[in-house]
């Protein structure tokens, strides 16, 4: 959180999770912004960006594939159908038999992730892969897999080739430029949450102008307007 957490490794092909929280909101961002659903943060991430406001280090429970099934369905219904797999970074753990599961179970499945740990999951109309580049390269064996590509912008951050981040996510005024998605895929870009009230209004003025010129799909983070988790 905010470049403070420690850098995890993939963790072993184990059946069980290190899960964080699992709860019930409207997915805010991406293909299936404003979609009820229901969220399971699985702990630990490789990688340390510095405006990460999540909390994903607490490793609150190792559950199986079938015990986080259950505790989705524990929660008040109806039953959202889509599932979203956040973090953290959920491909360093070994999520595949619960994609599997879920999929089973007649869900849908989000995968959100940075691209750079691959590990083989079913994919499929069931599957969507959302990737938001933080580094310069990924894995090429996740480009295969990747369905939709988002990226969080700053105003002052912002490459003028193609509207998308010009600056490193893992060090503070660092240029860097991250990595870019294939022709084809869709493009979603969402304002940064600078914690300042005027490079908020500038961040999200900015991704107006770059969704406007280069045919991107504007996103709002929908949960924060709404103050929901």
């Amino acid at each position: 959180m905010f470049g403070e957490n420690p850098i995890r490794k993939k963790a072993p092909d184990i059946e069980a999770l290190w899960v964080e929280e699992v709860f019930r909101t409207l997915q805010g961002e991406g293909p299936f912004s404003g979609v009820p659903s229901t969220f399971v943060r699985l702990s630990g991430c490789n990688l340390r960006c510095y405006w990460c406001d999540t909390q994903f280090e607490s490793f609150r429970w190792s559950l199986t594939p079938q015990a986080i099934v259950e505790k989705v369905r524990s929660l008040e219904t109806p039953v959202p159908e889509l599932i979203v797999l956040t973090g953290g970074e959920p491909f360093r753990q070994n999520i595949a038999p619960l994609i599997r599961l879920f999929i089973a179970e007649g869900f849908k499945v989000q995968v959100e992730t940075n691209g750079t740990i691959y590990q083989a999951i079913p994919t499929g109309q069931d599957v969507t892969v959302v990737c938001s580049p933080k580094t310069p390269v990924l894995d090429l064996r996740m480009i295969e897999i990747i369905t939709h590509y988002k990226y969080v912008l700053a105003h002052d951050e912002v490459d003028p080739r193609d509207g998308l981040p010009g600056c490193s996510t893992q060090r503070a005024g660092k240029k860097a430029r991250l990595f870019r998605p294939p022709p084809g895929k869709p493009v979603y870009v969402m304002p940064r949450d600078d914690y300042d009230e005027q490079r908020n209004q500038d961040n999200l003025k900015a991704c107006v102008e770059v969704a406007t010129q280069q045919g991107y799909t504007l996103n709002l983070q929908l949960h924060k307007l709404l103050n929901l988790p």
